[in-house]
């Protein structure tokens, strides 16, 4: 008898997915809280856009903003704006934002332009079906991997560390590590992947540091800078093969 495969892993499985929910309360809110709550997805209610900005800022791995328009304490222009100046070089979240028939000409400009529009007006199920689609993303595997580590630390030079790897994917990894290093700092990085013998090198900078309390480890966030094509398509298939066989 065939055993049934396992389900895929989705974003709402994934501990480490971030969303942030911003704007105004009221029936579009409590929709949508309902299905994050549905979903048993990690999110954070933060209604200013002030806020939402400095958290990206301080979390560079936010996945998903979702904003129920308007926001209360500035304009959804300059909040796009202050977004994509938060983040850089680290891709910016997926925005979704929800309006009412009477205001959708408001953020109508910003479509295709990073943000998806949903009508606030749509059936629970139709809204709900609309927002799982952002919910879906396939989670970072995990992975063991010793890193080294040469880290630039401004005049002082590089300095050498040994760190474990959580996981990995294509565009940065997360380490544990007690260290600190300033957000900002230029890494060095060489790893090699199980079963290969041929080491990836790369450049990172450090993006973030975690919140042990809440991610249950410490250690930092790192972006990839730059990486050979060469090494970063060895990467790629690598990840691919290990998602393949998780869901196996």
């Amino acid at each position: 008898m065939e055993l049934p495969r396992k389900k895929a892993a989705t974003p709402a499985d994934n501990p480490e997915q971030q969303v942030v929910v911003a704007g105004r309360a009221g029936e579009a809110l409590d929709m949508l809280l309902s299905i994050l709550r549905k979903h048993s997805v990690r999110f954070h209610r933060i209604p200013e856009g002030e806020a939402v900005v400095q958290t990206i800022r301080e979390t560079p791995l936010v996945d998903l903003v979702l904003v129920t328009y308007p926001l209360p304490d500035m304009k959804f222009r300059d909040f796009m704006v202050a977004i994509k100046e938060a983040v850089p070089p680290v891709r910016p979240p997926q925005v979704v934002v929800i309006v009412t028939k009477e205001d959708a000409k408001d953020v109508a400009g910003f479509v295709n332009r990073g943000v998806q529009v949903l009508p606030a007006h749509l059936h629970p199920s139709h809204l709900e079906r609309l927002v799982s689609k952002y919910l879906r993303k396939a989670p970072r595997p995990a992975v063991r991997i010793m890193v080294g580590m040469g880290v630039n630390l401004g005049g002082a030079g590089k300095v050498l560390r040994m760190a474990q790897a959580a996981n990995v994917s294509t565009s940065g990894m997360l380490i544990r590590t007690n260290e600190e290093f300033p957000l900002g700092s230029a890494i060095s990085l060489e790893f090699t992947l199980p079963g290969a013998q041929e080491p990836i090198r790369a450049e990172a900078t450090v993006v973030r540091h975690t919140d042990p309390d809440r991610e249950q480890i410490r250690g930092l966030g790192l972006k990839f800078v730059d990486i050979a094509p060469g090494h970063k398509s060895r990467l790629e298939e690598y990840l691919q093969q290990k998602l393949v066989r998780d869901d196996d």
